[in-house]
């Protein structure tokens, strides 16, 4: 499985875990049910960050590469205007 689709599936499950302990903590609303749910927010928010990041890194290359191409275009360009 390729990283970003590991991360994605690991954000599923929390996600579904963070469900699980909000209504846990709806239902009691105990102090123990709190700190769970917030202890599951602070690590979809970890995982989120590197989602992120991954995003970023793909947005970048895709933006280079375009870059690549349309000066590979402009370079055929000019040397067929000759």
């Amino acid at each position: 499985m390729h990283q970003d689709e590991e991360l994605h599936a690991e954000l599923l499950k929390k996600f579904r875990e963070y469900f699980e302990a909000n209504q846990e903590w709806l239902g009691r609303g105990t102090k123990v049910s709190a700190i769970k749910l917030r202890r599951i927010m602070s690590e979809i928010r970890t995982l989120l960050s590197r989602r992120r990041v991954l995003v970023r890194e793909w947005t970048d290359q895709k933006e280079e590469q375009l870059k690549a191409r349309n000066q590979k275009r402009k370079a055929t360009k000019g040397s067929n205007a000759n």
